[in-house]
């Protein structure tokens, strides 16, 4: 009798312990993955005003890789293998990085006084800029410590003509080893590099301007 009770006692316990095993992975499988969407925040103007409140251009949409087509946040492991790069399971930007990276150049130089046209607002005789972002992640230096990576080749172009080209880049280090820290830190090092691209422009589209008087 007793051993047909002991028996029976640890069935029961076998049933509710495998039941509850059972409970809580449907209770994970349906709780939703929280995901984590980030953008640039706002912009605190860093460039000269005189320098770009005269400065008027048409910005085509910006090229990129098929890796920055998407709106994943990337990273890669320099430690490990620095020509991979691996995406944020749970980390996203709120659009893809040409759209973020568009949106601020529109905003530097709008808030500076300038304007930023596109071709298909049939304004004519304007400097066209184009731009083809090439590197936009967060590269990892060790475990604990990363800094974000930005580099993009700019062409002025002025009458079918190109004018000027150059390679944009900046680095910026991340207070933390996350998606935060490289959210944080890539504003930052975007900013820096549209003051460089903004200086720039203004003296290519200066010297447009000089070689190409408009005639009345």
């Amino acid at each position: 009798y007793f051993m047909n009770s002991s028996r029976l006692i640890i069935t029961a316990v076998s049933r509710t312990t495998f039941a509850l095993v059972i409970a809580s992975l449907l209770f994970a499988c349906a709780t939703p993955v929280t995901h984590q969407q980030f953008d640039f925040g706002s912009t605190s103007i860093t460039t000269d005003n005189s320098a770009s409140n005269t400065l008027k251009i048409l910005l085509a949409e910006i090229q990129v890789p098929t890796s920055l087509e998407g709106s994943a946040m990337l990273y890669r492991l320099q430690y490990e293998n620095a020509q991979e790069l691996r995406p944020y399971a749970q980390s996203r930007w709120s659009m893809p990085p040409a759209q973020l990276l568009k949106q601020r150049i529109k905003t530097h130089i709008n808030q500076a006084g300038g304007a930023v046209l596109a071709a298909s607002d049939g304004v004519k005789n304007l400097p066209l800029l184009k731009l083809e972002l090439e590197e936009f992640s967060q590269h990892f230096s060790s475990p604990t410590q990363s800094q974000v990576q930005l580099r993009w080749r700019a062409s002025l172009i002025n009458n079918n003509q190109l004018i000027a080209q150059k390679i944009f880049q900046a680095q910026t280090r991340c207070e933390s080893a996350d998606a935060k820290g490289g959210a944080q830190a890539m504003p930052q090092a975007t900013d820096l590099a549209i003051g460089e691209l903004i200086a720039w422009l203004q003296t290519q589209v200066t010297s447009c301007a000089v070689s190409n008087p408009v005639r009345n």
